[in-house]
């Protein structure tokens, strides 16, 4: 996930850690460690709640910007990064709906 997006919505939108905690449920302790990108691996339970709090898709969460976007397009860099993701659902919350926002956020991350 990418915290500094995180911080950033948060900040446009003017709301506080605590006020985002009781918006979606999630702690303000929890919250500040995604901000800060000590905590990088939340759940999709997490990305839905803070998705739909700022009106977002979660792949806008969870899709790095990390700078070398111009470096790379100007041909002067070749980044190449691996990201690993675990979704750890039960047979009962795979539901189709499910299936398909796991499906969009794979598609996503393949597209860049």
């Amino acid at each position: 996930m990418d915290g500094k997006k995180l911080k950033k919505l948060r900040d446009e939108k003017g709301i506080s850690l605590g006020k985002l905690s009781e918006m979606t449920g999630i702690s303000k302790s929890y919250i500040s460690l995604l901000e800060r990108e000590i905590q990088t691996n939340p759940g999709l339970d997490i990305l839905e709640k803070l998705a739909e709090t700022f009106d977002v898709e979660v792949e806008e969460l969870v899709r790095k910007d990390s700078g070398f976007s111009t470096l790379i397009s100007s041909g002067k860099a070749h980044v190449k990064s691996t990201l690993k993701v675990e979704i750890e659902l039960s047979e009962d919350q795979l539901t189709p709906e499910k299936f398909k926002q796991i499906k969009k956020l794979i598609d996503a991350l393949n597209t860049e």
